[in-house]
């Protein structure tokens, strides 16, 4: 409370003297007729904006809203399907099942997926003034996050970007230092007849892997034994495993105009290339994976993937259709063990792509279909979207979809410096049949209802007899497991205080318990929002409550950065309680949140996977600032 009374006293003093010395010169330059004065200068956000791949425009946000703070952590994204880890850049366990949407094989190491920068999070830039955004946030023990992007016009075709994300993190377990490094470069050039869009994206996660606590420290930690209160006495499966895994892309997209007539032809090519590699490294050697291979003293596994993905098509937009693409895509990858120069697998596919989009009278349809021609890995996808035409003013869309997908490549081989951690097989295409409706309402609030059909799920348990054995078995499965799920999310405003209600409700039919997920998850905010120091200062200040339904939640395994099932013990139904305080002056936000506030008194029955604790109480706090030139 000292350091809030603080801050605050610090931001009235310092808004004051700022006022006064704004004022100041604000009238100096207006005599001088600079044309820098600040009164001649208009600032216009709606000149800056962000696109993805799929050229979705998105203004730049720079208020002080829940979503905000919802966002302000690692990932960058609201974890309400997700728990978070005890440590931040450890992997998050589900709450959910996401649908997978792509079709083309990839390494595998799953667990990785919700910290990674996918294709989809990339963002190209329009923007009337250099912009620079700056955020750093506390951690866990000695380090910090910082994330740092800055962008420019070069012209009014061309722009480029650089962003640079850095972590490190000690935690507050033994053996759980965690750290990555994650650099975006992008460039997008447009003009009447071409038009270009390239990124690189390096992503480098390294993580110290403990296990999850013995079951003897387990007995410990739950019963509140106050020695146990400094974490770091609390033993570990797994003294000195280290995960490193490494990510480049590039991708580039050209597009070429043929004609300047009613019929609008286009010539489109677009390259994306992967390496991954990823290498899971132990010197202390127990039970928990076996024996080693070969008489020898460590485990060194290491591995590497490779893919190139071309695909050149044509387009065309006129009075018949509004947009239409026929396209060829030729896709080839390649997998092995560093270790070994016998083990690999590669592939050459080919595949052709439709898309189409045609709005009538009363119908907007999206169609979005790519076949295989050839190959074992590849599979088929179908994206149909129905929405009300724009004239209905209606925010409502159906989506029809079925995508075949391969699990993984480690998944179908893999050989460890463990003795029992070998496997080769190929899997069947994981295929998930879906329907999705979507609608928001600014009264009712946003509904999400989705139904999915999914055959050869796969999975992984642990070696059958031995309930510490983290040994890592593959299963699929030969019955369709089906999965309902509603997700809803309102907002409430009563004069300066507001509620924001998120609720997830889940349902799924099989025959085994291997899809293991709550069948409820729920979130509540309740702040006050005011401005304060003639409005200088704008806060917001609250609670944030999240629980979830008891259920058997899946146990991370290291050795192959992949959850498995598991049916020895529920966790859930123990509250999550966040005091936080957010402000915002001009383009800068602030945000303290003492975490987990509630830990103290509920007893120590929180957990984020079987064996290892969810976050005690703790105060971390950080900012967002927004710089224009």
């Amino acid at each position: 409370m000292r350091l809030i009374f603080f801050f605050i006293t610090f931001l009235f003093s310092y808004s004051s003297y700022n006022q006064i010395r704004e004022d100041a010169l604000n009238e100096a330059f207006s005599n001088l007729g600079d044309s820098i004065s600040i009164e001649v200068f208009k600032f216009d956000i709606q000149k800056l904006k962000k696109f993805n791949v799929n050229n979705d425009t998105i203004l730049l946000d720079t208020t002080l809203n829940i979503n905000k703070f919802y966002e302000f952590n690692f990932r960058r994204k609201d974890n309400f399907e997700f728990i978070k880890p005890n440590n931040v850049g450890q992997v998050y366990n589900k709450l959910s099942y996401n649908l997978n949407d792509t079709n083309y094989p990839r390494i595998g190491f799953n667990a990785n997926n919700s910290q990674l920068q996918s294709i989809e999070d990339v963002y190209f830039y329009d923007v009337a003034y250099p912009m620079t955004e700056l955020l750093f946030k506390s951690v866990f023990s000695q380090g910090q996050l910082t994330d740092v992007l800055f962008t420019t016009n070069v012209n009014r075709k061309l722009n480029f970007s650089l962003a640079f994300k850095a972590l490190r993190s000690l935690g507050k377990y033994q053996n759980s230092l965690s750290g990555s490094k994650n650099f975006n470069f992008t460039y997008n050039y447009n003009s009447e007849k071409f038009s270009s869009k390239s990124f690189y994206i390096s992503q480098k996660l390294e993580k110290h892997e403990n296990g999850g606590l013995t079951l003897l420290s387990l007995n410990d930690f739950e019963s509140e034994d106050p020695v146990f209160n400094e974490r770091s006495k609390l033993n570990v499966k797994l003294e000195d495993a280290i995960n490193v895994y490494f990510q480049r892309d590039f991708y580039s997209r050209n597009s070429f105009k043929l004609t300047q007539d009613k019929n609008d032809f286009k010539l489109k090519h677009s390259i994306h290339y992967v390496t991954i590699n990823n290498a899971y490294n132990q010197s202390i050697i127990n039970n928990y994976y076996g024996d080693l291979t070969n008489q020898n003293s460590s485990v060194r596994d290491k591995f590497k993937f490779r893919s190139i993905k071309n695909k050149i098509s044509l387009n065309i937009s006129n009075l018949i259709f509004d947009f239409f693409e026929i396209g060829f895509i030729n896709f080839n990858y390649e997998y092995f063990n560093l270790n070994s120069d016998d083990e690999k697998i590669n592939e050459n596919s080919n595949l052709f792509s439709i898309k189409l989009n045609k709005s009538f009278e009363i119908l907007d349809i999206d169609f979005d279909f790519q076949k295989k021609i050839n190959g074992n890995r590849v599979g088929d996808r179908l994206n149909l979207i129905l929405k009300p035409s724009k004239k209905y003013n209606l925010d409502l869309n159906l989506k029809l979809s079925s995508v075949k997908s391969h699990p993984g490549l480690i998944y179908d081989s893999y050989y460890s410096g463990f003795n029992e951690i070998n496997w080769s097989n190929q899997n069947e295409l994981i295929n998930t049949n879906n329907i999705i409706i979507n609608y928001k309402n600014k009264k009712f609030g946003e509904f999400n209802l989705s139904g999915s059909i999914i055959n050869n799920f796969v999975y992984v348990t642990t070696k059958v007899g031995d309930n510490e054995s983290y040994i890592p078995q593959i299963n699929q499965s030969d019955t369709d497991i089906n999965l309902f799920k509603l997700k809803y999310n309102k907002s409430f405003l009563f004069g300066k205080f507001s509620m924001n209600n998120s609720l997830l409700i889940q349902k799924v039919n099989q025959n085994k318990n291997i899809l293991n997920i709550p069948n409820y998850v729920y979130r509540n905010s309740f702040y006050i929002s005011e401005k304060i120091f003639n409005n200088v200062l704008e806060i917001q200040s609250g609670f944030n409550f999240k629980i979830f339904s008891k259920f058997f939640i899946n146990e991370y395994n290291p050795i192959i950065s992949t959850f498995h099932i598991q049916d020895k013990r529920k966790i859930g139904e123990y509250p999550i309680i966040d005091f936080f305080l957010n402000a915002k002056i001009r383009q800068t936000r602030l945000f303290f949140i003492f975490e987990h506030i509630n830990s103290s008194f509920s007893g120590n029955n929180f957990f984020t996977s079987p064996s290892m604790p969810y976050r005690d109480s703790s105060f971390r706090f950080g900012l967002n600032w927004n710089l224009f030139n």
